[in-house]
């Protein structure tokens, strides 16, 4: 190929890629350019991918060899990638002179021959790769061929370069904007002195009938239709000090005027993108957060499976009736452990047995004496505590009669008839102990005892061995 051949090639790919808007057509257009110029089998572009692969982007195949469509970006070492930077393109021909660098790029595209140059950012960091070679004879290039490749490669590297860059700031963009409409906070911008929105979110813009709604236009002309100037509530005079400069964030309710949802707004002053100050503002629907407070609340403190109250409800209830009690008062704590339960679950399955933990909690809650006072401490395991200067010891056998008796007869589930007992521990406040952890303890230990003695019986902490 003649040198004005050369400067002819240079001129047309120069030409093609100011042309275009740093599409992969011009990116195409120049490979094939240069694979037929200059003979080369394989003309590709790579470009690092989020996945630490270099991912095929672009290319030209003068054969029905495939082309690897990513590379591990473990396969460069370091001194793969010193060897690149080096230079600004490099041409190895495979021959037994050969440094180990040059080996394994050779080996990496099959190659007989090979034109390579590394896309770099400022610190020489590898995030990209032109390549051009054949798997046929090794072809030396000629001199002047080489040197045209010094300055046509070079030249599509710059261009790639700037559409990697592109195409970063694009995604970048996207994701900064995916991230502001996905966060559940609805945010918009205003000029701080003339009140002109320059953006809005998503989630803000759709109950006002979309982004395109805020367009050219103040904020209370959209948020409060029908009024001519700021709202007289609004905080700008809170965000900046004396001087006009920013200071800390403003936080402040809100109830929107057309639904009544309430919201937690926050604003803060800040510098726009050309300098302007300006105003942001994002808020959270606070509506249902007392709903949610209360679902919480109620998930903390009650067994999902019984709706009965939980061991943490249970250990605080019991501290307050403690605290609570009168000089005279008697209180009790009562210890209910399922004896034969493991068998209902291993006989019937799992299903059978939350079935009967469901009837179980039914059956003590609608004891008038436990109604309120039934806990499912765990498991098997549920505790009662009954309290107050009329509930007397002989109260409490009548109770434990009454349960042991019920328990004699069959649980009717769905999958069948199943029959188990109880084994009961009592503990009596304040003999038997004057915490809640004490009372837990001593309740527990009668209950193991009954439990010791073959179960379907009642043990007070004061009978304990």
């Amino acid at each position: 190929m003649m040198q004005e051949s050369y400067e002819m090639l240079l001129s047309n790919i120069a030409f093609l890629l100011a042309e275009n808007q740093f599409n992969t057509e011009a990116v195409s257009k120049s490979l094939k350019m240069i694979c037929d110029s200059f003979s080369f089998t394989y003309g590709a572009v790579y470009e690092a991918g989020h996945s630490e692969h270099f991912n095929l982007m672009e290319n030209v195949a003068l054969n029905q060899t495939a082309l690897p469509q990513s590379i591990s970006a473990s396969e460069l070492t370091t001194g793969q990638r010193s060897y690149l930077t080096q230079k600004a393109v490099s041409h190895i021909i495979r021959n037994e002179h050969n440094t180990l660098c040059e080996t394994k790029l050779l080996t990496m595209f099959a190659a007989s021959s090979l034109t390579i140059a590394p896309i770099t950012d400022e610190s020489l960091c590898i995030y990209g790769l032109i390549v051009f070679f054949n798997t046929g004879p090794e072809e030396k290039l000629t001199e002047d061929a080489t040197v045209s490749l010094a300055v046509i490669i070079p030249m599509l590297v710059r261009y790639i370069n700037v559409r990697m860059y592109q195409y970063m700031l694009s995604r970048s963009h996207a994701s900064l904007e995916n991230i502001l409409d996905n966060t559940g906070i609805d945010i918009y911008v205003n000029d701080f002195y003339t009140h002109d929105i320059l953006y809005v979110n998503r989630s803000m813009a759709e109950p006002y009938g979309g982004r395109e709604q805020f367009h050219g236009r103040k904020c209370w002309e959209v948020l409060f239709p029908g009024q001519n100037g700021p709202c007289e509530f609004c905080p700008e005079r809170n965000l900046i000090d004396d001087q006009g400069k920013p200071t800390k964030v403003y936080t402040w309710d809100y109830q929107r005027p057309f639904d009544g949802s309430w919201f937690r707004v926050f604003s803060a002053a800040f510098r726009w993108i050309d300098g302007r100050l300006a105003h942001v503002v994002s808020s959270a629907d606070i509506t249902d957060n007392k709903e949610k407070e209360a679902l919480i609340e109620y998930m903390a403190n009650y067994d999902a499976l019984t709706d009965l109250p939980n061991r943490r409800m249970l250990v605080n209830d019991c501290k307050k009736r403690i605290d609570l009690a009168t000089d005279n008062e008697k209180g009790y704590l009562l210890f209910f452990d399922i004896d034969g339960f493991k068998k209902v679950n291993d006989n019937f399955g799992h299903d059978a047995g939350d079935e009967l933990l469901v009837m179980l909690g039914k059956f003590f809650s609608g004891i008038p004496l436990l109604k309120d006072s039934i806990y499912r401490n765990g498991g098997d395991e549920f505790v009662a505590i009954i309290g107050g200067e009329s509930i007397t010891k002989e109260n409490i056998q009548n109770l434990a009669r009454f349960v042991l008796t019920r328990f004699k007869k069959p649980w009717k589930l769905t999958a069948g008839s199943v029959f188990c007992n109880t084994s009961i521990g009592v503990a009596c406040f304040p003999e038997d102990g004057r915490t809640a952890e004490e009372l837990l303890h001593k309740a527990d230990m009668s209950m193991y005892q009954v439990k010791k003695s073959g179960g379907g019986g009642v043990c007070f902490g004061y009978q304990l061995l």
